[in-house]
């Protein structure tokens, strides 16, 4: 089977699409709630049932208490596959996903780890791809209770720690997390 170059036009609405998907996660892990909801057309929807289905900015909406409580969250996605259709301003989009979630629960804390795929219809209206509706397929998941971390074995002779007196970046679920003195804020459309 043989396949054609894609043209500009295609190239170009294939990165905007996987731009929209990248922010998704972003947005997500930033706890940066406008630039979560920015991946949807304002009549956008998502279905992440049994936990949600319905408007987007309903999913958004239930999700961020969801999102805040955890004490961490990681959403990486790959394997994006972007089929355009010939109307030029519709598309749809397979993107595998996996998860880390550090939920506590009391003095433990647990590591909901998951994987599964993003399912998305895309609408390019004005220029602007943005999800028309998003279908999330959760293909396998399991909870870990976290025994230890790296910062356990930091101190222990396993790990020789090379500038003991130079400290981590630390993370933060919001705008101060070091990644905004590099990025700044991803212009939100």
């Amino acid at each position: 089977m043989s396949v054609r170059a894609p043209t500009h036009d295609e190239l170009a609405a294939k990165w905007a699409i996987t731009e929209v998907i990248h922010r998704y996660c972003r947005g997500l892990d930033r706890m940066d709630k406008a630039l979560a909801l920015s991946c949807w057309h304002p009549d956008g929807s998502d279905d992440h049932a049994p936990l949600y289905a319905g408007p987007a900015a309903g999913f958004i909406d239930w999700l961020w208490p969801v999102h805040a409580a955890m004490k961490v969250t990681r959403h990486v996605v790959s394997n994006t596959l972007i089929e355009l259709h010939a109307d030029g301003t519709t598309a749809g989009a397979e993107t595998y996903w996996s998860l880390v979630l550090q939920v506590p629960q009391g003095a433990q804390n647990f590591d909901i780890v998951a994987g599964g795929r993003y399912l998305d219809r895309f609408e390019c209206i004005e220029g602007m791809w943005a999800i028309r509706h998003r279908q999330s397929v959760v293909d396998w998941n399991r909870v870990d209770p976290v025994r230890a971390t790296l910062a356990d074995f930091a101190a222990t002779p396993l790990i020789d720690v090379n500038n003991p007196e130079v400290p981590a970046t630390v993370p933060s679920r919001d705008g101060g997390d070091f990644s905004y003195s590099v990025l700044g804020h991803i212009e939100r459309h």
